[in-house]
């Protein structure tokens, strides 16, 4: 039940005002209860969603007893057996760091004790790591210190917002009921309610010096993180107490790592594309996981580029303007990544080359070079080529990467029917869909058969992606379709079906919207090094432009210089400009080998 988020001793006395959700702080000399909200006497504040809910329930509930012991013993005997498998954790990514954690908490609650470590708990991803870590390493830490009837919950502080999400109020109610901790809430900012904090328990200890530890979800990264240790004390302009950062080395990625692996709690908003949460003024979706069609976002746990972790929160505040018909207007996000666009529009490119046999050089990978050709050709800007071995994780997290980043990703190999060939599956995972039969691909793989039944080996190939589209251009020869799921098209390795499905691609169903890029070439016989004053000196001057310079051994010529840019007016200025620099004799006009590859 709810109130058992608020049942403990303490210091505060609350009385819920009825019907429009209010509560008032008032100091009293009672035993406090476990949900404090921290305000001074004459304080009130709204509150919604599930905290509004858990302190009504606390109101009907200030003169009942305790919690039974059987149910703290479960919630003890919960964390001491999550403590135990935190620290069996065989991951060679998340293991060390995990274990490193709490040790960092174990030495917190050895040195304050475990009443005098608090823990930071906003509902968000990092909180919730912090909480387990804590409720784990204190249950460690009390199982041979401290005898069962004197055991002590876990100790959170919440910051209550008026702005805050539903999702995460009901969140941060349930949380806190589940792990039977004890969490003092207090309305405003940081400062005022640690400083309250601290005046509250000094008065409940008779006005004795009160000195505790402040445990933080601080990571790499963070605005603030810069300078800090595990143990850091508190900055001079703040309330006295010293920082605890157990997961200051950890990443976005090693934090989703962690709930996923051991199926903890998050709120919900996480799986609806928010990556990073604020309030519900300045907090979006993240673009990064918005779907192709603009119908949806993927988890937060899918995003690759851990850079845009914050991209869906507004950077500046300012006051929304109203919409045209009098409804508030929502918040811009901060600039984030270039939004992805439609497959017919697309103009960035990238290509995952699948096989084994191609790592270890058995096979010569020749559809990268004719990729980047005609994709180059047709002005696509080719971003991203990567080669991965036949593992559906390694293939699976590259799509995922490419998918999230450019407008269109190419795959090529691993799409037959023998144990190898896992890329549909892969492409799945990537984008967080089911696998399933597909009657209509089974449908086409029976035409190309003859009509004959499907066989085993047949019916795999008829395993696609939930939503998969097939597409066949009209007059097509080949009676296979190509496969598309969202942005990613899925393609045989054999280089004869590779170039012909990528042909129709490029002509049927990508645009193409890059302007042409107009290329020109320098020819010298001179090396690299002697024209590194002058190539800089013209990449200062022409700086939409793009300068490469690539050393060479040849008889008669020792550099290529190339200039590539949209403005062929430019690119021929920076040509001049490039080979006035040039000493008399050390452009090669008729070079002896054909460069016209270059260009390309």
């Amino acid at each position: 039940m709810v109130r058992n988020l608020v049942r403990a001793p303490a210091l505060l006395f609350l009385q819920l005002l009825t019907g429009a959700g209010h509560a008032t702080a008032v100091v009293g000399a009672r035993p406090q209860m476990g949900v404090g909200l921290a305000r001074r006497a004459s304080a009130s504040a709204r509150l919604r969603g599930g905290l509004a809910l858990a302190l009504r329930a606390l109101a009907g509930a200030e003169d009942e007893p305790a919690l039974a012991p059987p149910q703290l013993e479960a919630a003890f005997a919960s964390a001491l057996e999550l403590h135990a498998r935190f620290s069996a954790c065989d991951c060679p990514h998340l293991g060390p760091p995990l274990r490193e954690a709490l040790q960092v908490l174990g030495d917190a609650f050895r040195l304050y004790g475990p009443s005098g470590v608090l823990g930071s708990f906003n509902g968000g991803k990092d909180a919730v790591v912090i909480l387990h870590l804590m409720r784990a390493a204190l249950a460690h830490y009390q199982h041979t210190t401290t005898p069962a009837d004197r055991r002590v919950k876990p100790h959170l502080i919440y910051f209550h917002d008026p702005r805050e999400f539903d999702e995460v109020e009901a969140f941060v109610a349930q949380t806190v009921a589940e792990t039977d901790a004890q969490l003092f809430v207090y309305e405003g900012g940081i400062v005022e309610g640690l400083r309250t904090h601290i005046e509250m328990q000094q008065a409940a200890s008779g006005g004795a010096h009160c000195t505790f530890a402040f445990v933080l979800g601080t990571r790499q990264g963070d605005p603030n993180s810069k300078g800090q240790t595990a143990f850091a004390p508190s900055s001079s302009w703040m309330p006295p107490f010293m920082r605890v950062n157990p997961i200051l080395e950890w990443d976005y990625g090693l934090v989703w790592r962690l709930l996923m692996e051991f199926e903890l709690p998050y709120c919900n908003l996480y799986d609806h594309g928010y990556t990073s949460l604020g309030t519900r003024d300045d907090t979006l979706p993240n673009p990064a996981l918005q779907s192709q069609s603009g119908a949806g976002y993927s988890p937060a746990h899918m995003l690759c580029d851990f850079s845009l972790e914050r991209a869906g929160r507004v950077s500046k505040p300012k006051p929304p303007k109203p919409a045209a018909d009098g409804a508030p207007a929502r918040p811009q996000p901060a600039p984030g990544p270039e939004p992805r666009r439609t497959i017919e529009n697309a103009r960035t490119a990238g290509l995952v080359v699948i096989g084994d046999e191609l790592l270890k050089a058995k096979v010569l990978d020749t559809n990268t070079a004719y990729a980047i050709k005609e994709m180059r050709r047709r002005s696509l800007d080719v971003r991203r080529v990567s080669i991965v071995r036949d593992k559906l994780d390694d293939i699976a997290r590259e799509v995922r990467v490419q998918s999230q980043a450019l407008d269109l990703v190419v795959t090529s190999g691993g799409v037959g029917p023998t144990h190898d060939d896992v890329t549909l599956r892969a492409v799945a995972q990537a984008l967080g869909r089911s696998i399933s039969f597909n009657k209509e691909m089974a449908a086409q793989i029976r035409e190309a058969y003859g009509g004959a039944p499907l066989s085993a080996e047949q019916e795999k190939m008829a395993m696609l992606p939930e939503g998969a589209r097939l597409r066949m251009p009209p007059g097509a020869a080949s009676k296979w379709p190509i496969v598309q799921v969202e942005n990613v098209f899925v393609l045989p390795g054999v280089p004869a079906f590779f170039e012909a499905k990528l042909d129709l691609i490029l002509e049927h169903f990508v645009a193409g919207g890059l302007p042409p890029v107009h290329t020109r070439k320098l020819v010298l016989s001179v090396v690299e090094g002697e024209i590194v004053r002058a190539l800089n000196e013209v990449v200062a001057l022409f700086p939409a432009l793009q300068l490469g310079s690539y050393p060479v051994n040849e008889t008669d010529f020792k550099t290529v210089v190339t200039i590539e840019g949209e403005d062929e007016v430019q690119v021929e200025a920076a040509l001049k400009a490039l080979a006035a620099e040039m000493r008399p004799g050390t452009v090669v006009r008729r070079p002896s080998k054909n460069l016209e590859h270059m260009l390309n």
